[in-house]
């Protein structure tokens, strides 16, 4: 893959990088240079994203992780930290409830509420003392919306 930014020397947290979306930001950043820990409730498709990677000659890692549980995300980080810096965390881990609101339980809309906000906040919440002790960092979300549609 072809230069396109340089992430030499930058520690990448990604959430979602199992499959998709994810899974092409693993692999494009590790390209650039990053060394990207992917954190994924899928662990074999995320240890599938690590084989990928490691075949192109670079660096990654994976952790089996449900992001709406913050015990187990700052657990994760901490290991991280424990050996080197986290200099961008992108969130990218959602799920999605396909149909519309007459069909979305209660319990759906809390599962979406628990991975798509709660998630972000538990990562971010881990991650934002440890970049601010190492003096910054950058922190991204992939964009969910939510659209219902009335006949």
């Amino acid at each position: 893959m072809k230069k396109k930014f340089s992430l030499h020397n930058k520690v990448v947290v990604l959430t979602g990088g199992g499959s998709g979306i994810g899974k092409a930001i693993a692999t494009t950043f590790a390209a650039q240079g990053a060394e990207v820990h992917i954190l994924d409730f899928n662990l074999d498709a995320a240890n599938d994203t690590v084989v990928e990677i490691a075949k192109s000659g670079f660096t990654a890692k994976a952790y089996k992780c449900n992001v709406s549980d913050y015990k187990q995300i700052s657990e994760i980080i901490n290991l991280i930290a424990d050996v080197s810096t986290v200099d961008i965390l992108i969130n990218n881990a959602g799920i999605a409830h396909v149909g519309n609101i007459e069909v979305c339980a209660t319990e759906d809309l809390d599962r979406l509420y628990e991975v798509n906000i709660k998630g972000v906040y538990n990562c971010a919440k881990a991650c934002i003392p440890l970049m601010k002790n190492n003096g910054g960092g950058a922190i991204l979300k992939k964009m969910d919306f939510i659209m219902f549609i009335l006949p």
